[in-house]
């Protein structure tokens, strides 16, 4: 048996799953095979993953029906059995050292269950600009950040097997937030995570914007942080905590922004004696407060 396992769910994927393919296949890293599954493709995925099974150890599944991406997801790690697991998506880039650095971390961090990276977020047109994504390093922060924001990527984590087999799988009712639904589920069992700060993951942006697919964003980011931070609040009503913290939040005017802030307020000293990072707690808030009081545009 492998060491680690990199699961890829991929549908539709022929402009980009050769290139993913092509930086696993340059890892420094060389005690891995590769777990691909399929999600009722209708292109050449599975003919691209095939062409590379000589150089990796590839194996492929296919569902009978499409899943989505945590369904996918979920599919591949009923049959990973290796004692690490490492994400990456169909049109992603692993640096060649990622792979390395994150099994030495783990190896080193027997108490760490989660370990994500540095971003380098990219678009595939030339000229586009290159940015760069680090979240929080620490565990304390990590699970602070997690009031405000999903603070590992997906597509950069390397996971113990057992992260999973103690708190279950991907939540498929929460298309595109359910790896922030994975973090939060996690922090309030108490598994441990870590970031490195170098961007070891290429994450591939899309130059078009889809307005229905933002508005789900939205309302799933601030589902999972109603449950977060009513867990936190041992079962109280977090009220408006969560359009608080939220970056995609912007009130229809400061008087309204003015009355959010004004019930929030005891709910916010309750939680600053729950959440591990007090320091950065309070520099959340403080930044939340600078912008909500300034005039809004979309109203909640």
């Amino acid at each position: 048996m492998k060491a680690a396992t990199v699961l890829i769910p991929a549908r539709n994927a022929e402009q980009t799953l050769a290139e993913t393919l092509e930086s696993l296949v340059r890892q420094t890293f060389r005690d891995f095979d590769v777990v691909l599954v399929d999600d009722a493709s209708t292109d050449r995925t599975v003919d691209i993953a095939r062409s590379f099974q000589a150089r990796l150890n590839i194996r492929i599944l296919s569902p009978d029906a499409h899943l989505g991406v945590a369904g996918a997801a979920n599919f591949g790690l009923r049959v990973i059995e290796s004692a690490y697991i490492a994400r990456i998506d169909a049109d992603d880039i692993a640096m060649p050292t990622r792979l390395e650095k994150q099994f030495a971390f783990l190896e080193a961090n027997p108490d760490v269950d989660v370990l994500g990276t540095g971003m380098e977020l990219f678009y595939g047109q030339p000229g586009n600009k290159v940015r760069t994504s680090i979240k929080p390093e620490d565990d304390a922060s990590i699970k602070t950040a997690l009031v405000q924001i999903c603070s590992l990527s997906n597509g950069s984590a390397m996971f113990r097997n057992s992260f999973f087999r103690d708190i279950g799988t991907y939540d498929t009712r929460l298309a595109v937030a359910e790896d922030y639904d994975l973090w939060c589920r996690g922090a309030l069992l108490g598994k441990r995570y870590a970031n490195l700060p170098e961007p070891l993951t290429r994450y591939r942006q899309r130059g078009t914007v889809d307005v229905q697919k933002l508005q789900l964003e939205r309302e799933l980011d601030l589902l999972v942080k109603r449950k977060y931070l009513k867990a936190l609040l041992g079962g109280e009503s977090p009220h408006y905590l969560a359009e608080f913290f939220s970056l995609m939040t912007e009130f229809v005017s400061r008087d309204i922004a003015f009355r959010v802030v004004q019930q929030s307020t005891p709910l916010l000293f309750k939680l600053s004696r729950k959440v591990p990072n007090e320091t950065m707690f309070g520099n959340i808030v403080v930044e939340c407060l600078s912008r909500h009081l300034q005039q809004g545009r979309a109203q909640i």
